[in-house]
């Protein structure tokens, strides 16, 4: 059984650290586009320049999200108990992502409708709310030492 055990454990760990390595690997490609986003930001008219600056936020910010995971992931594998907090994180990135992007998109011509775009961008801002209340409450609660067992828990001692 201990042996089993022991092939499930490796077999995670393995997991965990390919896919560590696959979010940091697309992280470092998503870093080289938003340098090849950046460079045309100089270069061009005010028009292609806004419509550069969008992509380049949206990579941006797509590697900052790729990054939280990637650190998730080390987490898990130095064996640190799976905390909330980095995934409440990635999702104000995104959300913010995403609010950037509809921002953005309104001053593009060709843009999505202002109603509808007030509209998403009203529920955005509940959600970043929401994320950002989660997140404070996260912090304010005292941390658990890992080694220790559960209050409830009693352990049966031989005599």
């Amino acid at each position: 059984m201990k042996r089993a055990l022991g092939s499930l454990e490796w077999t995670e760990r393995a997991i965990f650290f390919a896919t560590g390595l696959l979010l940091f690997a697309g992280a470092l490609a998503l870093l080289k586009r938003s340098v090849e986003l950046l460079l045309p930001m100089f270069a061009g008219d005010s028009g292609s320049t806004l419509a550069y600056a969008s992509q380049f936020l949206d990579v941006v910010l797509l590697v900052l999200m790729l990054i939280e995971l990637a650190y998730t992931v080390m987490l898990s594998l130095r064996g640190s108990v799976l905390q909330a907090e980095p995934f409440l994180i990635v999702g104000l990135i995104a959300v913010i992502r995403r609010m950037l992007v509809i921002t953005v998109g309104e001053h593009v011509p060709n843009g999505s409708s202002v109603t509808g775009s007030a509209n998403e961008l009203a529920v955005l801002t509940g959600v970043v709310l929401a994320l950002v209340a989660s997140i404070y409450i996260l912090r304010l609660r005292p941390k658990r030492d890992p080694s220790a067992q559960p209050p409830n828990t009693t352990t049966a001692t031989r005599s």
